[in-house]
C-alpha cells in the first residue's frame, strides 16, 4: 500500500524524536513517496528544521549528486550528508525566501521540481539579502538523484568593509566541476510562424531602430515563444525576440545586469549584448523542460577558442515564463566568480568577447 506524506511525516518525526545528527545515516530503502510527496514532507510544518537531514534521506544512495555554486558537487547520499547537514547548522541565520510559485515537470522519468528564491541573512533585526538563485531537483524511482543549487556568490567573496565589525572567513575558491553534457538535449525547433515572426521583427528593426516596442501578442503559442527564447542556450539567438516580451509587466533578471522591467529595457540589453558576446557555446547539462507556462534549462557557456577548444566560463540554470501570449519572466542564474579568473578572463578575450562591464553599467542604470 502506497504510504501518504502525512503518514510519512508522522513516522518520521516520531523517528527522529530525541536522535542527534547522525552523519554515518545510510538510507537504501526509498521513502515510497513520489516527487510531488517528497516535496510536500520537507515542506511540512511539522518537519521543520528535520528538513536537512531528511533531504539528505531523500539522496540516492549511489549515484546522486548535489552541488552548491559555493562548496560544489558531492556524489552519493554519505557524501551530501556529511556536506549538508553541517554546513546547514552553520548557517541557521540563513533564509530561502520563494520569489515565485515552485513548479513540477513531467520529464517521464519521475519529476523535476524547480524553484527560485531570495537568499537572506537575519542579524539580529536586520535581513540582509544575500544572493538570489534557484534549485533544480530531479527524482527518480522513489529518489532524489539532482540536486542543484546555482546562485552568485562573487559579492559573498568580498571581505565586508571595516566598518560593519564582521569577521567572515573567506570563502573556498568557485568549485571546478567537469560537466556531463546531455547530448539528448537539441536544438529548439523553428516553426514556419516562428520563424516569419523573427524575420518581420528583424526588419522592423532595421528600419525603426532598436527602441521600437511591440504592443501586440506576437500570435505565437506559449511552446512556440519558449523555443525562440531557448535560442541563444540551444541554437543562434536574435535580439527581435525581445519583441516576444510583454511591453510593461516583464521581467527579466541575471546577476551581472540586476532586474529590468519592460520590453525596451530587455531589448535595449539583447542589442547590445548579442554583438559582443563573441563565439561562445551554451551546452545542455540536462533536459529542457516546459509545461506550458514555464520553460527550465540548464547549462554550461563555453568560450570557443580559435583552435576549436572550449573552455568553461559559467555554469547555469535559465528560467522562462509565458502568459497570455506574452513572455513575461526570463531569469538566467549563474556566478559571476569565475569572471575574475586570468584563465576565463583569457579564454573569453580568445573567444572574441568585448563585452565590458561599463556594457553592463548602462543597462543597470538605465
Amino acid at each position: 500500500m502506497k504510504i501518504t506524506v502525512d503518514q510519512f511525516v508522522e513516522g518520521y518525526v516520531a523517528e527522529m524524536a530525541g536522535v542527534g545528527v547522525d552523519l554515518e545515516r545510510l538510507v537504501i530503502v526509498p521513502s515510497g513517496l513520489d516527487a510531488v510527496g517528497m516535496l510536500a514532507a520537507l515542506g511540512d510544518p511539522r518537519v521543520g528544521r528535520m528538513g536537512i537531514p531528511l533531504m539528505a534521506d531523500f539522496m540516492a544512495p549511489q549515484g546522486s549528486i548535489y552541488y552548491d555554486a559555493i562548496f560544489g558537487a558531492y556524489h552519493g547520499q554519505l557524501a551530501i550528508r556529511n556536506w549538508l547537514v553541517p554546513a546547514m547548522a552553520e548557517i541557521e541565520f540563513v533564509d530561502f525566501v520563494p520569489t515565485a510559485e515552485p513548479a513540477l515537470f513531467d520529464d517521464g522519468q519521475g519529476g523535476t521540481s524547480l524553484d527560485e528564491w531570495n537568499m537572506v541573512a537575519n542579524i539580529g533585526d536586520d535581513v540582509i539579502p544575500l544572493a538570489r538563485g534557484v534549485s533544480v531537483r530531479r527524482y527518480r524511482e522513489g529518489w532524489i538523484t539532482w540536486a542543484c543549487d546555482v546562485y552568485d556568490t562573487g559579492s559573498m567573496r568580498q571581505p565586508p568593509p571595516p566598518e560593519a565589525g564582521i569577521e567572515a572567513p573567506p570563502l573556498p575558491p568557485w568549485p571546478r566541476v567537469d560537466w556531463t553534457v546531455d547530448d539528448s538535449v537539441t536544438a529548439a525547433s523553428s516553426t514556419e510562424a516562428t520563424g516569419a515572426w523573427l524575420a518581420a521583427q528583424a526588419a522592423a528593426r532595421a528600419a525603426d531602430g532598436p527602441a521600437a516596442v511591440v504592443e501586440t501578442p506576437s500570435g505565437l503559442s506559449h511552446q512556440e515563444m519558449s523555443d525562440v527564447l531557448a535560442k541563444p542556450i540551444l541554437g543562434t539567438g536574435t535580439a527581435a525576440a525581445s519583441g516576444l516580451f510583454h511591453p510593461t509587466e516583464s521581467v527579466y533578471f541575471d546577476p551581472l545586469v540586476g532586474e529590468l522591467r519592460g520590453q525596451a529595457a530587455v531589448g535595449g540589453l539583447l542589442d547590445d549584448v548579442v554583438a559582443k558576446v563573441g563565439h561562445v557555446a551554451f551546452e545542455p547539462l540536462g533536459p529542457r523542460l516546459f509545461d506550458g507556462t514555464t520553460s527550465v534549462q540548464e547549462w554550461k557557456q563555453m568560450a570557443i577558442l580559435p583552435d576549436g577548444s572550449r573552455v568553461m566560463m559559467l555554469r547555469g540554470t535559465s528560467v522562462r515564463r509565458f502568459s497570455d501570449g506574452w513572455a513575461v519572466y526570463a531569469a538566467d542564474y549563474f556566478d559571476t566568480a569565475p569572471l575574475g579568473d586570468d584563465d576565463v578572463r583569457a579564454a573569453a578575450r580568445a573567444a572574441g568577447v568585448t563585452l565590458t562591464s561599463a556594457d553592463l553599467a548602462k543597462h543597470r542604470l538605465g
